[in-house]
């Protein structure tokens, strides 16, 4: 069982409004090490510097988009074993059906979505 304590999460959105919401319900899971993007171009130049454990991104945004930035991600040799999360609502998740992106969660975050996420990929939480 991970620790959520030991995971190090990268969350990448436009809008501060839900980077916020996504850091609390991550840190109400346990989750102590949340990085924020305010963009895809951003959030490389990150995990240039940090090694995350899972990168959660916002679908449509300005620039590389939550698609753009999972497959950029899973292109490169170092980072293509990062698991890539896609936020969005039901109604774009068609139009986010792409094979580099490992699970989708929910928008708008809600703790109960996010730990479902979280477990679908890693197995039930400590």
């Amino acid at each position: 069982m991970p620790s959520p304590r030991s995971l190090k999460i990268l969350v990448v959105d436009d809008q501060q409004s839900m980077r916020g919401l996504a850091r609390q319900c991550l840190a109400r899971l346990g989750v102590q090490e949340v990085a924020l993007a305010a963009t895809g171009e951003a959030a490389l130049d990150m995990m240039a510097e940090t090694r995350f454990d899972i990168v959660i991104s916002d679908l449509n945004m300005p620039g590389l988009s939550g698609v753009d930035l999972a497959r950029r991600i899973k292109e490169h040799p170092v980072f293509a074993r990062i698991p890539v999360f896609l936020a969005t609502s039901d109604a774009y998740r068609e139009q986010a059906e792409d094979e580099t992106v490992d699970h989708f969660v929910a928008k708008p975050f809600s703790v109960a979505d996010m730990r479902g996420a979280l477990e679908a990929h890693l197995g039930p939480l400590e």
